[in-house]
């Protein structure tokens, strides 16, 4: 009987060592400080890997020239220039400000060469993205104050790898900032609150239970929000709300009376950093705030001027449906499976399951979790409410509410690893798998995340959720084009052999100029001068602009598509070569003459014809042009190229293209004088045969032959 006791007793120690071994193993790994600075370089990298890559619309019209003019102000003291906007966008520009600072010094002392414009971006935008990196493992330590560790963990993990808000980091912008400082600010206000006990009748709040100096950097925090864009304003009541919420006393008089006391102190150091972190209030106050109230009504209370759409057409307020469905399709797969798991994170603990878990770190039941676990969805459903109220609507402006949602979302996960952790335990007597199985997990989204970041890099803003249908399926149903792509289709114009015979149309031009070497129009000069290529953007056609200028353009095959993600963002268009005289002739199904230029030059004759390449040719054609007296006597031809005599034989020929090669025809040096009839056609070299054509005005074939087409009469 004790050789069996011994035998069960080494049994278990042989079970329970790998456990022991790993979890020693471990223990560094555990260590706050170092995870921290672990998911800090997890941000890091797509946040500021690459940031030379596209401009949107936002940065190239605005906040490139914004920030250089504030830091302009603020060098030479001119403190009431520090009003760049009404947004305010303070803390944007302070933070490009910086960049522009190190761009200098780098240029200075010849780090760098001088950078071209997407360059100098990358420069600018690149504190704003270590900022939002910091945020990261900031979040977590703060999470870990409301929170299981492991919990904490998988909440951090969503946010680093989230590419909707990796997609905001990376642009200097306003909505990534925004989003930052309210999200820090109702956490650390949460914490500076965070009790887990239950008041007392009649016990009265001394001010001991509130955490000061936290309170003040929620405060600050909201300063900064404050100074970045006016949304900010909704932090205000929801403070307010939630102090009054979570004031451990059960009188209502009281409870309202010293929440008001902490919520003033609270708003208080919000407002000091306003004033010292924009200049323009010491000088000029009402001239600051003035513009501050007036963007927020005059631009938040319009429909967008640009146009929207929703659900499969251009709309002006896309409703109330907007938010939800936006948030739907820029969510992953992990963080939409864990908001389905967060009722397992709301529900009463199972104290059956709860006593013996062996992974405290998932476990979320404690009511001070399950607190903070609604006051962050009570802030989601705030923001959004108010957000739906406006009829401007962008799917950025509730980038606000996403860390919340990703904190929820990570809360799921940990409830549902409680769960299985808690099941397997039950049903196991091997103790090291019940404490395995939710690490892997964790260690399954952590590779699952890292996957979607390197994917998608640098193009998080073509992130859509692949379960609903991915970009395909949200082209369809949102605005989509804020200058992404616009870098691919610099690219392939100017790669284009003929990409210096004329400038490129496009919306949205000053995110394609830094991009070809060529100038950049509106596509709202359509028609007014000689242009080469043509961009047909997305949004533009989402948003129904200028359709009579699109119709034209896309009359032509596209010679290039710019498909991102699934999401086919640009076409590139050649523009119809100019003529003079119509023809409208089509061969096939592949080859278009629109028209030609006809010019009389010393014993020759010019023809330039215009040519609209609608296919695929497979055979190397070659034209001929002749000219017929009166009888039908041919007195002057020539057989060449379509292209000219250089050019790209017609199966090198590129769907789309447009091209337009004068070809001259050499006159005898004694022409009778008279009319003429000047034909063309087209033959195949090989058998001689002449192609049949379909429009234009066919040539009496008894003088020119069969398939030969009529141009003009030329009279000498």
């Amino acid at each position: 009987m004790e050789r069996h006791t011994n035998n069960e007793h080494m049994a278990k120690i042989s079970q329970t060592r790998p456990l022991t071994q790993y979890m020693a193993y471990t223990n560094v790994l555990r260590s706050p400080i170092v995870i921290a600075v672990l998911l800090g370089l997890l941000a890091l990298v797509p946040r500021v890997w690459g940031l030379a890559d596209f401009l949107t619309t936002d940065e190239a019209y605005h906040w490139i020239n914004r920030t250089e003019r504030f830091s302009a102000a603020i060098a030479q003291q001119n403190w009431g220039d520090t009003v760049q906007t009404g947004h305010p966008g303070v803390t944007t520009m302070w933070l490009g400000s910086l960049g522009l600072v190190i761009e200098r010094v780098a240029l200075t002392n010849g780090w760098i060469n001088p950078p071209s414009l997407v360059e100098h971006l990358a420069w600018l935008r690149l504190p704003s993205a270590w900022f939002e990196t910091l945020a990261v493992p900031v979040a977590y330590l703060l999470l870990r104050r409301l929170v299981t560790p492991g919990t904490a963990l998988i909440m951090a993990l969503l946010w680093a790898t989230s590419p909707y808000l990796i997609a905001h980091a990376r642009v200097l912008h306003l909505d990534a900032l925004l989003t930052t400082c309210v999200t820090l600010s109702i956490l650390l206000l949460l914490i500076a609150t965070n009790d887990e006990g239950t008041p007392t009748k009649g016990s009265v709040p001394t001010g001991k239970l509130i955490q000061w100096p936290i309170l003040a950097a929620s405060g600050a925090c909201a300063g900064l929000a404050l100074l970045t864009k006016g949304p900010a304003l909704i932090l205000l009541p929801i403070a307010g709300l939630l102090l009054f919420w979570r004031i451990p006393t059960p009188s209502i008089i009281i409870r309202i009376w010293h929440s008001i006391r902490i919520y003033l102190i609270w708003l208080s150091v919000a407002v000091v950093v306003v004033f010292v972190l924009w200049p323009a209030l010491w000088v000029d106050p009402s001239r600051a705030l003035d513009r501050y109230i007036s963007e927020i009504v005059s631009n938040g209370g319009r429909p967008n001027g640009d146009g929207q759409f929703f659900l499969g057409r251009a709309v002006g307020d896309p409703g109330p449906l907007f938010y939800p469905l936006a948030n739907l399709f820029r969510m992953t797969p992990l963080t939409l499976i864990g908001l389905l798991l967060l009722p397992l994170a709301l529900r009463r603990p199972n104290i059956s399951l709860s006593t013996n878990d062996q992974t405290p770190l998932f476990d979320i039941t404690r009511w001070g979790q399950r607190r903070t676990l609604l006051a962050l969805g009570a802030f989601i459903l705030f923001w959004t409410i108010v957000m739906t109220l406006g009829p401007k609507k962008f799917d950025r402006y509730v980038l606000p509410t996403w860390p919340a949602l990703l904190i929820l979302a990570g809360a799921g996960w940990a409830a549902g690893l409680h769960w299985l952790s808690a099941q397997t335990q039950q049903q196991s007597q091997y103790r090291f798998f019940a404490w395995l199985k939710p690490h892997v997990v964790v260690f399954a989204i952590l590779i699952f995340g890292i996957g979607q970041v390197l994917w998608y890099h640098p193009y998080y803003l073509s992130y859509y959720n692949p379960l609903l249908g991915g970009g395909q399926v949200a082209q369809q149903t949102f605005l989509i084009g804020w200058g992404e792509g616009m870098d691919q289709i610099g690219d392939a114009i100017q790669n284009r052999p003929d990409v210096d015979q004329g400038a490129v149309l496009s919306a949205l031009p000053p995110t394609l100029r830094p991009f070809v070497s060529v100038p950049v129009k509106s596509i709202t000069e359509f028609g007014q001068s000689t242009d080469n290529y043509a961009v047909v953007y997305l949004e533009s056609i989402q948003r129904a602009a200028h359709p009579e200028i699109y119709h034209t353009i896309q009359q032509t095959v596209p010679l290039e598509y710019i498909t991102i993600h699934g999401i086919d963002y640009a076409t590139i268009h050649q523009l119809p070569k100019p003529f003079e005289q119509s023809i409208g002739a089509h061969f096939g199904n592949v080859l278009h003459l629109r028209g030609v230029t006809i010019e009389q030059a010393s014993q020759q004759i010019i023809v330039t014809p215009s040519w609209d390449v609608r296919g695929s040719i497979e055979r190397d054609y070659m034209l001929f042009l002749h000219l017929l007296d009166q009888q039908g006597t041919r007195v002057a031809q020539v057989d060449i190229a379509p292209g000219g005599g250089e050019a790209l034989p017609t199966s090198q020929w590129q769907p789309g293209q447009q091209i337009a090669v004068p070809i001259n025809i050499a006159l005898p040096e004694h022409i009778a004088p008279g009319s003429y009839q000047l034909v063309l056609g087209m033959n195949d070299p090989a058998d001689h045969t002449r192609l049949s054509f379909e429009g234009g005005v066919v040539a009496n074939p008894e003088h020119a032959g069969p398939h030969a087409l009529l141009l003009d009469l030329v009279i000498f």
